[in-house]
Protein backbone atom coordinates (compact mmCIF):
# COMPACT_ATOMS: atom_id res chain seq x y z
CA UNK A 1 0.00 0.00 0.00
CA UNK A 2 1.10 3.35 -0.40
CA UNK A 3 2.28 5.55 2.15
CA UNK A 4 0.30 8.67 2.86
CA UNK A 5 1.60 12.08 3.42
CA UNK A 6 -0.23 14.26 4.74
CA UNK A 7 0.82 18.42 4.35
CA UNK A 8 -0.35 20.97 6.40
CA UNK A 9 0.59 24.86 5.12
CA UNK A 10 0.31 26.90 7.90
CA UNK A 11 0.83 30.33 9.36
CA UNK A 12 -0.53 31.32 13.17
CA UNK A 13 -2.53 28.17 13.04
CA UNK A 14 -2.22 27.06 17.25
CA UNK A 15 -6.21 27.06 17.13
CA UNK A 16 -7.10 24.88 14.14
CA UNK A 17 -3.48 22.86 13.85
CA UNK A 18 -4.63 20.30 17.12
CA UNK A 19 -7.76 19.09 15.78
CA UNK A 20 -5.85 18.71 12.37
CA UNK A 21 -3.32 16.56 13.52
CA UNK A 22 -5.28 14.46 15.79
CA UNK A 23 -7.79 13.65 13.11
CA UNK A 24 -4.75 12.72 10.70
CA UNK A 25 -3.38 10.46 13.31
CA UNK A 26 -7.26 8.95 13.51
CA UNK A 27 -6.90 8.13 9.40
CA UNK A 28 -3.74 6.47 9.72
CA UNK A 29 -1.39 9.11 8.02
CA UNK A 30 1.58 7.70 7.76
CA UNK A 31 3.52 11.20 8.01
CA UNK A 32 2.36 14.74 8.91
CA UNK A 33 4.29 17.17 6.99
CA UNK A 34 4.02 21.11 8.77
CA UNK A 35 5.08 23.60 6.55
CA UNK A 36 5.56 26.96 8.26
CA UNK A 37 5.49 30.54 7.08
CA UNK A 38 7.26 31.80 10.18
CA UNK A 39 4.42 31.97 12.71
CA UNK A 40 4.33 34.30 15.59
CA UNK A 41 1.92 31.95 17.72
CA UNK A 42 2.78 28.70 19.16
CA UNK A 43 2.03 26.49 15.69
CA UNK A 44 5.90 25.21 15.60
CA UNK A 45 5.77 24.11 18.84
CA UNK A 46 2.47 22.21 18.28
CA UNK A 47 3.87 20.36 14.99
CA UNK A 48 6.85 19.75 17.39
CA UNK A 49 5.13 18.42 20.15
CA UNK A 50 2.70 16.03 18.40
CA UNK A 51 5.82 14.81 16.03
CA UNK A 52 5.28 16.20 13.03
CA UNK A 53 8.21 16.70 10.38
CA UNK A 54 8.58 20.67 10.20
CA UNK A 55 9.30 22.73 7.31
CA UNK A 56 10.12 25.93 7.22
CA UNK A 57 8.99 27.97 4.24
CA UNK A 58 11.36 30.52 2.72
CA UNK A 59 9.10 33.28 1.55
CA UNK A 60 6.01 34.75 2.23
CA UNK A 61 2.35 32.96 1.36
CA UNK A 62 0.50 29.83 0.41
CA UNK A 63 2.49 28.88 -2.93
CA UNK A 64 5.52 29.73 -1.51
CA UNK A 65 5.08 27.20 1.56
CA UNK A 66 4.25 24.16 -1.79
CA UNK A 67 7.31 25.07 -3.21
CA UNK A 68 9.28 24.79 -0.04
CA UNK A 69 7.99 21.24 0.21
CA UNK A 70 8.63 20.40 -3.26
CA UNK A 71 12.47 21.55 -2.51
CA UNK A 72 13.04 20.32 0.85
CA UNK A 73 11.04 16.86 0.87
CA UNK A 74 12.07 14.01 -0.80
CA UNK A 75 9.50 12.58 -3.15
CA UNK A 76 8.87 9.02 -3.92
CA UNK A 77 6.72 8.20 -6.96
CA UNK A 78 4.56 5.62 -5.23
CA UNK A 79 3.13 7.42 -2.11
CA UNK A 80 -0.19 9.45 -1.79
CA UNK A 81 0.48 13.26 -0.99
CA UNK A 82 -2.48 14.93 0.88
CA UNK A 83 -2.56 18.66 1.23
CA UNK A 84 -5.13 20.54 3.38
CA UNK A 85 -5.38 23.72 5.81
CA UNK A 86 -3.84 23.57 9.43
CA UNK A 87 -7.06 25.65 10.17
CA UNK A 88 -9.53 22.58 11.35
CA UNK A 89 -11.89 24.10 7.66
CA UNK A 90 -11.15 20.93 6.14
CA UNK A 91 -11.93 17.32 8.04
CA UNK A 92 -9.62 14.84 8.11
CA UNK A 93 -12.22 12.28 7.89
CA UNK A 94 -12.37 13.10 4.27
CA UNK A 95 -9.12 11.77 3.37
CA UNK A 96 -10.09 8.58 2.44
CA UNK A 97 -12.47 9.91 -0.17
CA UNK A 98 -8.84 11.80 -1.27
CA UNK A 99 -6.69 8.58 -1.73
CA UNK A 100 -9.66 6.27 -2.99
CA UNK A 101 -9.58 8.19 -6.49
CA UNK A 102 -6.03 8.41 -6.20
CA UNK A 103 -6.21 4.22 -5.97
CA UNK A 104 -8.83 4.18 -9.03
CA UNK A 105 -5.76 5.61 -10.87
CA UNK A 106 -5.99 9.83 -10.72
CA UNK A 107 -2.84 11.70 -11.13
CA UNK A 108 -4.22 14.67 -8.68
CA UNK A 109 -7.61 14.45 -6.42
CA UNK A 110 -9.08 17.58 -5.36
CA UNK A 111 -12.13 18.36 -3.05
CA UNK A 112 -14.96 20.07 -4.25
CA UNK A 113 -16.33 22.00 -0.86
CA UNK A 114 -19.67 22.10 0.26
CA UNK A 115 -19.94 25.71 0.90
CA UNK A 116 -22.56 27.57 3.35
CA UNK A 117 -22.62 30.97 4.18
CA UNK A 118 -22.88 32.29 7.93
CA UNK A 119 -21.33 35.79 7.70
CA UNK A 120 -21.27 38.37 5.08
CA UNK A 121 -17.66 37.64 5.25
CA UNK A 122 -18.73 34.07 3.90
CA UNK A 123 -21.04 35.22 1.33
CA UNK A 124 -18.30 37.37 -0.22
CA UNK A 125 -15.85 35.06 -0.37
CA UNK A 126 -18.51 32.02 -1.51
CA UNK A 127 -19.53 34.57 -4.67
CA UNK A 128 -15.84 35.32 -5.21
CA UNK A 129 -15.19 31.74 -5.02
CA UNK A 130 -18.44 30.89 -7.64
CA UNK A 131 -17.29 33.67 -10.44
CA UNK A 132 -13.52 32.60 -10.18
CA UNK A 133 -14.73 28.52 -10.72
CA UNK A 134 -16.91 30.09 -13.73
CA UNK A 135 -13.81 31.46 -15.24
CA UNK A 136 -12.15 28.52 -15.07
CA UNK A 137 -14.60 26.20 -16.51
CA UNK A 138 -15.16 28.87 -19.14
CA UNK A 139 -11.42 28.64 -20.13
CA UNK A 140 -10.65 25.15 -19.67
CA UNK A 141 -12.77 22.48 -18.10
CA UNK A 142 -15.75 22.35 -15.71
CA UNK A 143 -14.94 22.69 -12.13
CA UNK A 144 -17.14 23.62 -8.98
CA UNK A 145 -14.34 24.75 -6.33
CA UNK A 146 -11.11 25.97 -8.32
CA UNK A 147 -10.23 27.96 -4.28
CA UNK A 148 -9.80 24.53 -2.62
CA UNK A 149 -7.24 23.90 0.15
CA UNK A 150 -7.78 19.85 -0.22
CA UNK A 151 -6.00 18.27 -2.66
CA UNK A 152 -4.69 14.55 -3.17
CA UNK A 153 -1.21 13.92 -5.85
CA UNK A 154 0.64 10.50 -6.57
CA UNK A 155 4.33 11.31 -5.51
CA UNK A 156 5.12 10.99 -9.50
CA UNK A 157 2.51 13.48 -10.81
CA UNK A 158 3.60 16.03 -7.88
CA UNK A 159 7.20 15.40 -9.16
CA UNK A 160 6.37 17.11 -12.28
CA UNK A 161 4.70 20.12 -11.29
CA UNK A 162 6.28 23.26 -12.06
CA UNK A 163 4.56 25.42 -9.32
CA UNK A 164 5.13 28.88 -10.02
CA UNK A 165 3.01 30.85 -7.21
CA UNK A 166 3.53 32.35 -4.07
CA UNK A 167 0.21 33.35 -2.60
CA UNK A 168 -3.60 32.09 -2.72
CA UNK A 169 -3.18 32.03 -6.65
CA UNK A 170 -1.25 28.18 -5.88
CA UNK A 171 -4.91 26.34 -6.31
CA UNK A 172 -5.25 28.16 -9.99
CA UNK A 173 -1.60 27.09 -10.52
CA UNK A 174 -2.10 23.60 -9.77
CA UNK A 175 -5.08 23.46 -11.78
CA UNK A 176 -3.88 24.86 -15.13
CA UNK A 177 -0.64 22.70 -14.58
CA UNK A 178 -3.31 19.47 -14.15
CA UNK A 179 -4.68 20.60 -17.87
CA UNK A 180 -1.77 21.38 -19.31
CA UNK A 181 0.31 18.10 -18.15
CA UNK A 182 -3.25 16.22 -19.45
CA UNK A 183 -2.49 14.59 -15.67
CA UNK A 184 -5.71 12.27 -14.59
CA UNK A 185 -7.84 14.31 -12.48
CA UNK A 186 -10.48 13.99 -10.41
CA UNK A 187 -13.05 15.99 -7.98
CA UNK A 188 -14.63 14.90 -4.60
CA UNK A 189 -16.64 16.28 -2.68
CA UNK A 190 -15.29 17.42 0.68
CA UNK A 191 -16.74 19.01 3.97
CA UNK A 192 -15.98 22.25 5.12
CA UNK A 193 -16.25 23.91 8.30
CA UNK A 194 -15.90 27.95 9.62
CA UNK A 195 -11.84 28.10 10.23
CA UNK A 196 -10.58 28.55 13.78
CA UNK A 197 -8.28 31.35 13.60
CA UNK A 198 -8.29 35.09 11.20
CA UNK A 199 -8.63 34.85 7.66
CA UNK A 200 -5.68 35.77 5.47
CA UNK A 201 -7.82 35.91 2.22
CA UNK A 202 -8.46 38.97 0.63
CA UNK A 203 -9.82 40.74 -2.86
CA UNK A 204 -6.36 41.23 -3.88
CA UNK A 205 -5.67 37.72 -3.67
CA UNK A 206 -8.77 37.03 -5.67
CA UNK A 207 -7.52 39.28 -8.45
CA UNK A 208 -4.15 37.54 -8.32
CA UNK A 209 -5.89 34.20 -8.99
CA UNK A 210 -8.02 35.26 -12.33
CA UNK A 211 -4.57 36.86 -13.83
CA UNK A 212 -3.25 33.15 -12.88
CA UNK A 213 -6.46 31.76 -14.78
CA UNK A 214 -5.74 33.86 -17.44
CA UNK A 215 -1.92 33.60 -17.92
CA UNK A 216 -2.20 29.56 -17.40
CA UNK A 217 -4.45 29.42 -20.69
CA UNK A 218 -3.06 32.12 -23.02
CA UNK A 219 0.63 31.99 -22.40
Amino acid sequence: MARIVAIVPTLNEELGLPDVIAGLKAQHADEIVVVDGNSRDKTQEIARRNGCTLILQDGKGKGAGFKSFLAKYPLRDDDYYVMLDGDASYAPEDLPRITALLDAGNDIVSGSRQLHSTTIRDAYHNLGNYLISALYSLLFWRVADVCTGYWGFTGKALKKLAVTADSFDLEADLLTQAMRKRARFATVPVSYAPRLGESKLTARHGVKIVARLVKGRFS
